[in-house]
């Protein structure tokens, strides 16, 4: 049973990490984040921040987004600059807590607009994906493959449990942001971004309280499982695939049996614009730049599968032996079920809809002018749901805190995150812009080191911004110029 489910994993869960980096350079473009020059990325930010641009439009017609970080597996034999042909999965031994993140991005023609000098607009369509899943402390060896030699080795560390949520979702968004506040030296803008969400593929599985006691059983000395419960369920659509269909019928089918649902962001920004005789970068030129912003407040709806299932143990003389012997030839999710159906008390389906929040989270970004064109940036992340909703189902931003200096020009960029996740992992990422090309990785690990590929990520972005003839400076006149040079008349004197 152990190296079936170990098995199982490594195949489906973490291959196609391996298989992602080889075919794309992999919400959260970490680099850029409080950039005047972020553009229509900036709302998956900041909606605020769109306001502040030196420029009058920008498109975004792709980019894409992988990021990932798990401690139960490790990607050897594989770099992001070699052949993933020889790349091998290993699991990671000892006594720990076990966990994997995930999440990804695709943006499609992501549009930013400024109305006027004061009030901007974006658009656009993201297909975004998250992974999460957590478990107890626990001893796992990659030499074992008996479920009586994993018993043993945690017996020490009862009871197990476990949790896996994932999301994916599309979404239509639209953005309006506006200067609130203009006093010549200061700014406060403030953004919103509401969303139509239709989701796409969910699932969930929760085991709670997974206890065992040595004891005889019928082959001799080995152990009884006494309680614990296992739920599990995935959206209803997956039941709608049919294999004797065309792959058009399908997709229809899978769509169809889909959930819509609005979800929202929020910001504001506060900028404290360069002084007078500092005259750096002309018209929207700035000391200190501070956003908040509350993100992805929404939740995503689903309709359980005909296979999800509510399983509890207290089933009497139910052995290590037995467990193996009802799991060893699983191939499907039915023989699966019908395997944990003879080993509980309790079995039944689980009916009606689920919810899977959002990763809703609090941004705090920094943006500080150093000199010239050099920038530092800090942010820090705080996930609120897990503070208000500690039993609902959701799913979790990896994000915890970022410092990032940068030399960056409309055209030119180069970055340099150090990023802290919620996991106390420090990576050290790296990015340039050279034109409309963004390109950039979470761990620059990910590019050298062959054992790395597990933790990290990277990022492509295509954002088409306009020529100096429409520069916004140029194309929308700002006010702050005019107060500049009404500083500089004398009151008439009466």
């Amino acid at each position: 049973m152990i190296n079936y489910c170990l098995h199982t994993i490594k195949n489906y869960l973490l291959l196609p990490c391996v298989l992602l980096f080889n075919f794309s350079f992999a919400q959260n473009y970490q680099a850029i984040n409080g950039s005047p020059y972020a553009g229509s990325l900036a709302v998956g930010n900041n909606p605020a921040s769109i306001v502040h641009v030196p420029y009058a439009w920008d498109i975004t017609p792709f980019s894409i987004q992988l990021k990932q970080s798990t401690n139960a597996f490790k990607i050897e034999k594989y770099a992001l600059l070699s052949s993933p042909g020889n790349a091998e999965i290993a699991s990671q031994n000892g006594i720990k807590k076990r966990f994997v993140f995930a999440n990804q991005d695709i943006r499609l023609m992501n549009t930013r607009i400024s109305l006027n000098a004061k009030a901007a607009i974006a658009f656009g369509a993201n297909l975004r994906n998250y992974v999460y899943a957590t478990t107890s402390e626990f001893n796992a060896q990659d030499t074992v493959f008996e479920l009586e030699d994993f018993m043993k080795n945690n017996i020490n560390h009862l009871p197990l449990s476990g949790e896996f949520s994932g999301s994916g979702w599309a979404e239509l968004y639209a953005t309006y942001a506006q200067t609130i506040i203009d006093d010549g030296d200061r700014l406060l803008n403030g953004g919103i971004t509401i969303k139509v969400n239709r989701a796409l593929v969910g699932g969930y599985a929760k085991a709670q309280g997974l206890n065992y006691i040595p004891g005889l059983t019928p082959t001799g000395p080995g152990y009884l499982l006494t309680n614990g419960s296992l739920q599990y369920g995935y959206s209803y659509n997956f039941d709608a695939i049919d294999s004797n269909k065309t792959a058009a019928a399908n997709r229809n089918a899978f769509f169809k049996q889909s959930f819509s649902s609005l979800s929202a962001d929020i910001g504001f920004e506060y900028i404290l614009l360069t002084s007078e005789d500092k005259e750096e970068g002309g018209d929207y030129a700035y000391e200190t730049k501070i956003g908040i912003s509350l993100m992805d407040i929404g939740v995503n709806k689903y309709r359980h599968g005909s296979r999800s299932r509510l399983a509890i143990a207290g089933l009497a003389g139910i052995s290590d032996t037995l467990m193996e012997n009802k799991f060893s030839s699983v191939g499907t999710f039915d023989d699966f079920n019908d395997s944990l159906a003879g080993i509980v008390s309790s079995f039944s389906r689980t009916v009606g809809e689920f919810f899977i929040y959002q990763p809703c989270r609090v941004m705090i970004n920094i943006d500080q002018h150093i000199i010239s064109n050099i920038f530092i940036n800090g942010e820090i992340t705080i996930p609120v749901l897990p503070l208000v909703a500690k039993n609902s189902l959701h799913i979790r931003d990896m994000n915890l805190l970022a410092i990032t200096p940068r030399w960056e020009l409309k055209s030119m960029g180069i970055y340099l995150p150090v990023l802290l996740n919620t996991r106390n992992q420090l990576w050290v990422g790296g990015a340039f812009k050279a034109g409309p090309v963004l390109m950039g990785t979470h761990n620059l690990a990910n590019l050298f080191s062959k054992n790395k590929s597990q933790t990290g990520g990277l990022y492509l972005a295509l954002t088409i911004r306009p020529g100096k003839k429409y520069d916004r400076q140029e194309h929308y006149p700002k006010g702050k110029l005019q107060r500049k040079q009404g500083r500089g008349l004398e009151c008439p004197k009466f």
